[in-house]
Formats: C-alpha cells, structure tokens, sequence
C-alpha cells in the first residue's frame, strides 16, 4: 500500500509531495529530496545503476523509480513509500501518467510556478 509519494529531481528540487497515511510523520520534501538526490549520486558513481528500493525494517519500503529527462542530463524520481508488498505495475503507471502530464514543468524547475499540483492530485485520484 502506497503511504506517501514524492516527485523530485536528480538535483534534489522538490516537485510534488503528498502524504496518504495520517498516522506516518511528517516528511519534509526538501530534505527528503535532498537525500533522494545525494542516494542516487553514490549510486550511480559505485554501482553504475540507478536507484530502485530503500528497505526500513520488515514493515516499510521506499521504492524509486526513473524518469530520464533526454538532453537535459538530468532524472526524474518518483518516490513511493510503500508499506507490504509493492505493486510495481501501479507505481510504474502513476509514474508515467504524472511524467507525461508535467512534463514540461519537470525540465524546468523555474517552471515549478505552473504548479503540477492539480494534475497530480488528478492523476492520484483515478487510483
């Protein structure tokens, strides 16, 4: 079960964050960005792969997955925290919706001012 999704870069700026379990504390977006980003750095230098799963515990997991951004170098992460068995085919499809939609916003974080909000709110509500 999907408890919270972050849409970020591969330069940690914060596209979009949205919490669905109350009962998780709060996360800060930009932190939590920053960590993703500096993650997939380390990643790519030591292992020459990009970021998949993140595991705490038995009980929750943060799934990543990437969206190349072609000329721009740069990458698009959609991050799931999950809580049980991922359902990798929904969180590949609600990636792919959301990049397609804002796209356009994702190359440009001086774009952000478009807000991706409501689209993404949109795309989530069709779960």
């Amino acid at each position: 079960m999907i408890k919270s999704i972050l849409v970020c870069d591969s330069q940690g700026y914060p596209f979009y964050a949205k919490k669905f379990d109350q009962h998780m504390g709060e996360i800060d977006p930009t932190i939590f960005s920053g960590l993703i980003s500096a993650i997939g750095v380390i990643g790519k230098e030591l292992f020459k792969e990009e970021i998949a799963t993140i595991s705490y515990g038995d009980k929750y997991e943060i799934a990543i997955i990437t969206k190349e951004l072609l000329g721009d170098q740069k990458s698009i992460y959609f991050v799931f925290i999950i809580e049980g068995d991922p359902d990798l085919k929904l969180m590949k499809q609600l990636s792919t919706n959301i990049f397609i939609e804002t796209k356009h916003v994702l190359k440009d974080p001086n774009n952000a001012k478009l807000d991706i909000k409501e689209k993404v709110d949109r795309i989530l509500a069709n779960l």
